[in-house]
């Protein structure tokens, strides 16, 4: 593989058996084993500051962007597609709306283990994805949501967490 579009900040830590490319990482960024971080020269991943990964996270951002905010948390077992990766030609493609589209993650965030999100999707600051959950819709700044497909489960209030909305 060729190396090609990537910047990183200062205290950047990425565990050897990672694969990325076409990646801008902020400052004190931390990704674990074995993930997949793929963005294209038209389409770079960008990861904030204070973003960490966990194990065997795959993002493919190659067709549309994908941008994560600062201090987003990703656990282990993770898939964010921006595009669902189907054959050209295939007949399956008239049931997909959305073949690529940008996926947003907001600012301290936290997706559990084992979760898919899915193209066009964007999730609000200070929200959470419960583990091993589908998300195909938009979620709302400081939500909770889970399940398959992912569905409200509470609304955070800022002050739980410190933060001024």
């Amino acid at each position: 593989m060729i190396l090609s579009n990537l910047k990183f900040g200062e205290n950047v830590v990425i565990h050897p058996s990672t694969h990325f490319n076409n990646v801008s990482f902020g400052n004190n960024v931390k990704i674990a084993k074995e993930c997949t971080i793929q963005g294209s020269a038209h389409h770079i991943v960008k990861i904030g500051a204070g973003t960490i990964f966990g194990m065997y996270v795959t993002l493919d951002g190659s067709q549309a962007d994908i941008e994560l905010g600062e201090n987003v948390s990703i656990a282990q077992h993770n898939v964010i597609v921006s595009n669902w990766g189907l054959t050209e030609n295939s007949a399956i493609n008239t049931l997909f709306d959305k073949k690529a589209a940008p996926i947003r993650i907001g600012d301290h965030s936290w997706i559990g283990s084992g979760c898919v999100i899915a193209p066009g999707v964007t999730i609000g600051k200070c929200s959470i994805v419960a583990s091993n959950s589908y998300v195909d819709t938009d979620v709302p700044d400081f939500t909770v949501v889970g399940g398959n497909p992912a569905r409200f489960i509470r609304n955070i209030d800022p002050a739980e967490v410190g933060i001024n909305k």
